[in-house]
């Protein structure tokens, strides 16, 4: 695809399409023989059940093909009413049966593909998009991210089988730089350095990557993104105090 001032050289819908298909599949196969009751169990999302991340990840389809449908015909649909609406509707259907969640989960995935085939179709992938009226619209070729995002990320919150070292290489990477942009702008979060360890390269969040004067926190690339997300308490991560010697992970704020 030809580079745009708003759509980059490496955006690929076609593969994003394959991705998101491949990682909902693999959701589906693990909720398959779930009960009722695992629905009701905690899941790693405070406050949420496994039925409300369920919930929430049909929504999720549901609202970001309303994304798509405003790349595809020009007519601007918020992905969300409110967001006040979108926590509605994601508790009144997290207490639902099991064999109702998971026909939703599937009937909205297969909704998210047909927008996205006609978004694909139309190829105006720099239309703004909205994720609540009034919002600060962002092009719509993010929405492939967003929703691969969604997917994986709460695929692990389920608690079950699938775990971040799921996550594959290009996700990782792609995440990992998104969260620490993320996290470059908030004040609530701490000024640290990040050693990834297979890539013997060391990424600065409010500090220079060289700065010795903050904390290091050193491990595995998917270790480290579970960690900035809050979907792991920090297993086999090490941090290096200023002083040296090792000291305590950073407390870090949450990731949404």
């Amino acid at each position: 695809m030809t580079e745009s001032p708003t759509i980059p050289a490496s955006f690929d819908a076609a593969a994003g399409l394959e991705q998101i298909t491949e990682a909902t599949a693999h959701l589906l196969a693990t909720v398959a023989d779930l009960t009722d009751d695992d629905l009701r169990a905690p899941s790693l999302c405070e406050g949420w059940t496994r039925g409300h991340v369920l919930t929430h990840i049909a929504r999720n389809a549901d609202g970001l093909s309303n994304m798509l449908n405003t790349a595809a015909t020009g007519e601007v649909t918020p992905m969300y009413a409110s967001d006040a609406k979108r926590n509605a509707d994601v508790e009144a259907g997290s207490s639902r049966p099991v064999a109702e969640q998971v026909a939703d989960l599937r009937e909205s995935a297969g909704r998210f593909a047909e927008a996205y085939a006609a978004a694909q179709a139309a190829g105006r992938w720099d239309t703004p998009v909205y994720r609540t009226p009034g919002a600060t619209p962002y092009p719509a070729h993010l929405v492939p991210a967003k929703r691969l995002g969604e997917v994986l990320i709460h695929h692990v919150d389920l608690d079950l089988d699938f775990t971040p070292a799921h996550w594959s290489d290009a996700f990782t990477d792609q995440w990992f730089a998104d969260t620490l942009a993320r996290f470059q702008d908030r004040d609530d979060f701490p000024a640290l350095r990040l050693d990834a360890e297979e890539e013997d390269h060391v990424y600065g969040v409010k500090a220079a990557p060289h700065d010795r004067g903050v904390v290091v926190v050193r491990g595995p690339k998917r270790a480290l993104l579970a960690w900035l997300l809050g979907r792991a308490g920090g297993d086999g991560l090490v941090a290096v105090i200023p002083a040296g010697g090792r000291g305590p992970l950073p407390k870090l704020p949450a990731w949404a």
